[in-house]
C-alpha cells in the first residue's frame, strides 16, 4: 500500500458538523464491512440526528451480511480530499440503508511517507497479543515506522477495523516493548487456511517502542 492516513477532523462538535454537511453534499461513497465493498451515498437520519449510508440498488442482494454492531469503514471525497472514517452499524433504516454511529474522528488518506519493509523469518520479529489462550506471538510480515502487517489466527484473537489494543513487539535477544495499535485493515488474501492478515498503525508509540522499530528497519 502506498497510502496511509492522518487525522483530519478530531473535535466531537466538528465531526458532528462534518457529518451533517456530507449528508447533503457528498453524492458517492463506499462502505466496507466483512470484505464486502458496497457503493452508495449518504443521507441524513430521521429528525436530522445522525448519518445514514444508502447502498446502491445493484449490490443489495448481498446486504444480508451487514448486521447491527458490525464495524465498517466509509470512504468518500469531500472538497477534493480523500477522506474516511470508521463507524459501527446502529441499525437498518430500511432495506439497503444503515444508520451509522458517530465516529471519533475523520481521517484523510495521504501518500505514505514511510514505506513498509518486508520482515523475513530471520529477524524473528513477532507481535505478542492477548488471546483466548493467553499471550501468544504472531509473525510480523512487514513493518514501517508508523505501522505493520501481522499474520494471526482468528480462532484465537478477534481483530476488526477500528479496534485498539496493547501488544508487545518481540525479537530474539531483545526485551519485548509494549505499544498500542489500531486495526486499519483485515484480509485473508495470501494467507494459508485458518489465518488472516491485519494491517495496523502504531498509536502514540513511546520512545522505547520507536527505537525498537528503528533497529529492525535499519537491520541493527
Amino acid at each position: 500500500m502506498n497510502f496511509t492516513s492522518v487525522p483530519h477532523i478530531t473535535r466531537p462538535r466538528a465531526v458532528a458538523r462534518h457529518l451533517q454537511t456530507i449528508s447533503y453534499d457528498v453524492t458517492a461513497a463506499c462502505m466496507t464491512s466483512s470484505y464486502l465493498e458496497l457503493p452508495g451515498m449518504f443521507d441524513a437520519a430521521g429528525e436530522g440526528n445522525g448519518l445514514v449510508f444508502v447502498g446502491r440498488p445493484g449490490p443489495l442482494s448481498r446486504v444480508a451480511r451487514i448486521e447491527p454492531g458490525q464495524a465498517v469503514r466509509i470512504d468518500y471525497r469531500f472538497q477534493s480530499e480523500p477522506l474516511f472514517f470508521v463507524s459501527r452499524i446502529m441499525g437498518e433504516e430500511e432495506h439497503g440503508a444503515w444508520r451509522l454511529a458517530r465516529p471519533r474522528s475523520v481521517q484523510r488518506r495521504t501518500r505514505r511517507g514511510n514505506e513498509r519493509h518486508p520482515v523475513t523469518g530471520e529477524n524473528g520479529l513477532r507481535m505478542a497479543i492477548m488471546t483466548n489462550q493467553g499471550i501468544q506471538p504472531f509473525p510480523i510480515v512487514d513493518l514501517s515506522s508508523s505501522g505493520a502487517a501481522v499474520q494471526y489466527d482468528p480462532r484465537r484473537i478477534g481483530l476488526w477495523i477500528g479496534r485498539r489494543l496493547t501488544v508487545w513487539l518481540e525479537a530474539p535477544e531483545r526485551t519485548g516493548v509494549a505499544v498500542t495499535i489500531e486495526v486499519r485493515h483485515v484480509s485473508r488474501r495470501g494467507c494459508g487456511p485458518g489465518h488472516k492478515f491485519a494491517g495496523v498503525r502504531f498509536v502514540d508509540a513511546s520512545a522505547q517502542a520507536r527505537q525498537a522499530i528503528d533497529r529492525v528497519l535499519v537491520g541493527g
